[in-house]
């Protein structure tokens, strides 16, 4: 199994004059120490207009600043929200980084599910699905020619250009999506993406659809393959804090897990889970369990390294290839986020092998 952190700057008031700047440079912090600590992956979302919630519109930028500060560890966008760009800026955006970070980059793509977002932006969230598929196929096609011979759908006319720069991984960089809901696994698979699932499903619940995920990406042809390379991978993330106090531990990420999932005043996060069966389906399903049983059901993560561990192990025997820890989110202190990674890196990482 491999170790990922991922982020989306949360920023709970009250703030101060520096919080947001802050936060930012905490981020670049985090991902030096957590290459150091043996974290193979960095995952960034891309956000917009989520005071408090996330504050990060632009994660390229923020990935090129960690390529500069690391070498080894691999960055990914969690996701580029594709159907709200222009497909040319998506191939670039992407190519770029890669060059930057010397062959690094993991390309997160999805449409963006949230009306608030997606609307906001000036597009039908309903048209989504349609549009990432053209836009995404664009930029496969910017990808794979020197010269993009063009592309015409139903929402996309676009001309024949060279696209620059090219990204060193051909004949694109890994190619993921996001599983909120847990029938995107297959769908996954069938594509050829890598997929990342969220630990508000338990393990036993995630289960059968890591299952599918790996018998159709086995079974995945031309008919239906996006991918020009299948990146057969498996993820979830997780909120959570490691701390050298079991109690303390479990009592702080469990907190970060109820803030991230809605129990919390932030003003726009009654439109957050909009399109996950609404804010109270998602809330209720966090709320109903104490701290402990959320510990049990390895849906948050908290605790001692020993207790840790054994929350990865329920994710790592469902066939779960990257555990992703979300340690920044709700309350947590960069404080508490930097020892956690400290942690992961001494007692967790090793018993699993990478």
């Amino acid at each position: 199994m491999k170790f990922g952190l991922m982020t989306q700057l949360q920023l709970p008031r009250p703030w101060t004059e520096t919080s947001e700047r802050e936060a930012f440079w905490n981020c670049i912090d985090q991902a030096v120490a957590g290459e150091q600590a043996g974290f193979s992956n960095f995952w960034i979302t891309e956000q917009h207009f989520f005071e408090e919630i996330g504050h990060c519109p632009t994660p390229e930028m923020v990935l090129a600043a960690i390529s500069q500060r690391t070498t080894t560890m691999r960055l990914g966008f969690s996701v580029i929200l594709v159907p709200v760009h222009n497909p040319f800026f998506v191939a670039e955006r992407v190519a770029t980084l890669d060059v930057l970070s010397n062959g690094r980059c993991e390309f997160g793509a999805g449409r963006g599910t949230t009306p608030y977002v997606v609307e906001g932006l000036g597009f039908d969230p309903a048209k989504g699905r349609d549009m990432g598929r053209e836009a995404l196929e664009a930029v496969l096609r910017m990808f794979e020619n020197h010269l993009f011979p063009g592309y015409k759908g139903e929402y996309y006319d676009l001309k024949a250009r060279h696209v620059i720069p090219r990204p060193i991984q051909r004949p694109h960089p890994p190619l993921w999506v996001a599983a909120s809901a847990l029938d995107s696994w297959h769908y996954a698979g069938l594509q050829g993406f890598g997929c990342i699932g969220v630990t508000r499903n338990t393990p036993e619940e995630t289960a059968p659809f890591v299952k599918a995920y790996r018998d159709a990406i086995a079974k995945a042809d031309a008919s239906t393959l996006v991918a020009r390379v299948p990146n057969n991978r498996t993820g979830v993330f997780a909120i959570g804090v490691v701390d050298d106090d079991d109690a303390r531990g479990r009592a702080v990420g469990c907190a970060a897990a109820r803030w991230y999932y809605g129990d919390n005043d932030a003003e726009l996060n009654k439109v957050r889970f909009a399109t996950d069966g609404g804010l109270n389906r998602v809330t209720d399903k966090v709320a109903s369990r104490s701290d402990d049983q959320l510990i049990e059901d390895a849906m948050a993560i908290g605790g001692n390294p020993d207790t840790v561990c054994r929350q990865v192990e329920k994710w790592a025997k469902i066939g779960i290839d990257q555990f992703n820890f979300f340690l920044q989110a709700g309350h947590t202190t960069h404080a508490q986020v930097m020892r956690s990674i400290e942690l992961i890196g001494k007692h967790v990482i090793p018993r699993f092998g990478t």
